[in-house]
């Protein structure tokens, strides 16, 4: 079953170049994971603080394969490590909502 997952990250304006050059790093080996289907990135408007990336996975084994890889979590440290960083992940499944209840 495909899946979304949405991982929410904040970070102080002075922090952004930190955060991207992780993120860029991300996007690259992300991207060649199996199962992997696509992504997007998306900074808030009412927080500019707020950006959020929403990735495709043809699985949750596929997703979890790769939150739990060793190059995901070195590069997942090195975003830790920059202050006032923060970051959530939250995993959706798709559902069918009935016409009728």
């Amino acid at each position: 079953m495909a899946i979304k997952v949405l991982i929410r990250r904040t970070c102080p304006k002075d922090k952004e170049p930190e955060l991207f050059r992780s993120i860029r790093e991300i996007r690259r080996r992300v991207s060649q994971q199996p199962g992997y289907i696509s992504g997007e990135y998306l900074q808030s408007i009412g927080d500019k603080n707020e950006i959020a990336a929403i990735s495709y996975w043809f699985s949750l084994e596929d997703w979890q394969g790769w939150f739990e890889s060793e190059e995901r979590k070195a590069i997942q440290a090195n975003i830790d490590s920059i202050p006032g960083v923060t970051t959530e992940y939250t995993v959706y499944k798709f559902i069918m909502i009935p016409n009728e209840i």
